[in-house]
């Protein structure tokens, strides 16, 4: 087995792991960017539209447009609803039912958690309020809705037709000045075998991870071989500590001094090496004690170095 490992070529290894890595990683943002494209899209389209309204509140008329693209492309947008102080709707993006009254009001729904709401006028919607991030993640893993869906039914379901109920995201936008705010309503279609597809990729992503992790332990321990140290030991402590490992080996063999015949890694005091008998270190002609690389005299008898 050592024999194996000490003939491996790390450079070419390493050199067509990465090649590989990058080419399987491309395939598969390519292949996730198609699968998830319109998600993707309406998670662009949502942010940049979020920025431009936080930072130009003034100034609805003129985003009214993208906002009806990106409904028109999402099939998760039911509608994005403009109000203005009073709570009446001055725009509808899909003029969904929640369009067809004069005004939206939404008031804390009874006996359950302050990020559910209720609109007056359609006893069959809920509306869980939803952060930009919590929106963006359930966008893509739509699992996160799921859990909505039961986090609801577990705190209404001794009302009556309480499986009629449909949750809905709410996410909006207020401006403080004019009193003005942006409702935006969702409910999450699920990617047709978009979970698998992320669980491909994460199990694909962790099989490189781990090449990338076992590949390390091998070259420490094939340096290891090479230097006479102990491999088992090395190899082990970099395939359970990973980069630590290498660190702690990197900084032992700075403490030591390696033989430029063997590769054999040795104590600095030593003058010639204890595997092939290669002197390692110049000495001074008279007494025999070690020369450092800048010494000009001997540290024990103060003899002029030699040249």
């Amino acid at each position: 087995m050592n024999n194996f490992i000490e003939k491996i070529p790390f450079k070419k290894v390493v050199l067509l792991y990465i090649i590989v890595a990058i080419l399987v990683g491309v395939s598969l943002i390519l292949f996730i960017g198609n699968a998830f494209q319109d998600k993707l899209a309406f998670i662009y389209n949502y942010h940049r539209i979020y920025e431009e309204l936080e930072n130009n509140h003034n100034n609805l008329e003129s985003i009214k447009d993208e906002i009806k693209t990106m409904s028109d492309n999402s099939e998760d947008v039911v509608d994005v609803l403009i109000l203005n102080k009073e709570n009446k709707i001055i725009y509808s993006s899909k003029n969904s039912e929640f369009a067809n009254q004069e005004e939206f009001t939404l008031n804390k729904a009874e006996d359950m958690s302050n990020a559910y709401f209720v609109n007056p006028n359609n006893d069959t919607a809920i509306f869980r309020l939803t952060t930009n991030k919590e929106l963006i993640v359930n966008t893509v893993l739509s699992n996160f809705d799921t859990e909505i869906q039961k986090e609801s039914e577990d705190q209404i379901f001794y009302e009556p037709n309480f499986d009629n109920k449909q949750v809905y995201l709410l996410s909006y936008i207020a401006n403080h000045d004019t009193g003005e705010k942006i409702y935006f309503i969702n409910e999450i279609h699920p990617v047709e075998n978009g979970k698998m597809y992320i669980k491909v990729t994460l199990a694909i992503m962790m099989f490189f991870f781990m090449i990338y992790w076992v590949l390390l332990a091998l070259y420490i321990y094939q340096n290891a071989l090479k230097s006479k140290l102990n491999p088992y030991l090395w190899g082990g402590i970099t395939l359970i500590t990973n980069i630590a490992g290498v660190i702690i080996y990197i900084i032992y063999k700075q403490n030591q001094k390696t033989c430029f015949q063997c590769g054999a890694l040795q104590d600095k005091s030593h003058i010639y090496c204890i595997y092939c008998g290669t002197k390692l270190s110049e000495t001074c002609h008279t007494c025999g004690s070690v020369l450092n690389r800048n010494d000009k005299y001997c540290a024990k008898c103060g003899k002029k170095r030699q040249n």
